[in-house]
């Protein structure tokens, strides 16, 4: 498993993109013979990509090095690890009601300026963490990406941020040690 970490984590990003396609290919190929699936081709590729990218990182999480030490709580590992523990069974249950046919089937065509606009916040989101921090970021691109996508409750576009927020801070801050950036900005301001 090693080795195949340190495979995984020596490519670039245009290789990894190349891997994915390819996951994506077989994906699409093995829908086809069952006409129950089709409808929900474009759902099943999702969640076959968010399982594809969750088990890329949780395998080159094995190239990491280890602690000498036996006392750590919480290595680099962890929060990968975690998150594709995770990622497997929330995907089957989503994957549950395509396969007894009571999901809503994918679009003839989707928004693609919508996706466009997902992004687009989605770079600008990355590319804000230096400056305005982790926090304050992925509250901008949930609320962003909310709207985006019709959601207008008021409640909502409040409460999600401020969950995620609170959420990323305890799990990450609190119980993993995980250091979030919190930006220049507030760097600056609070020293």
């Amino acid at each position: 498993m090693v080795e195949i970490g340190r495979f995984f984590a020596g490519q670039g990003l245009l290789m990894q993109m190349v891997f994915l396609g390819i996951v994506l290919a077989l994906g699409w190929l093995l829908i086809r013979p069952f006409k129950k699936l089709r409808p929900y081709t474009g759902q099943i590729l999702v969640l076959a990509s968010i399982l594809w990218i969750g088990l890329l990182f949780y395998v080159i999480t094995f190239s990491f090095p280890v602690p000498r030490f036996s006392g750590v709580a919480t290595t680099g590992a962890t929060v990968p690890r975690f998150w594709f523990y995770v990622l497997i069974p929330v995907s089957f249950l989503a994957f549950i009601p395509m396969l007894k046919g009571e999901e809503v089937p994918d679009k003839d065509r989707g928004n693609l300026w919508r996706l466009g606009i997902v992004f687009g916040v989605l770079v600008l989101s990355l590319v804000s963490f230096r400056y305005i921090g982790y926090y304050l970021s992925s509250a901008i691109f949930l609320v962003v990406v909310m709207w985006v996508l019709d959601s207008r409750n008021k409640i909502e576009l409040i409460a999600v941020p401020v969950c995620w927020v609170i959420f990323s801070y305890f799990f990450f801050a609190r119980l993993l040690y995980v250091r979030l950036p919190v930006g220049a900005l507030f760097t600056g301001l609070f020293g």
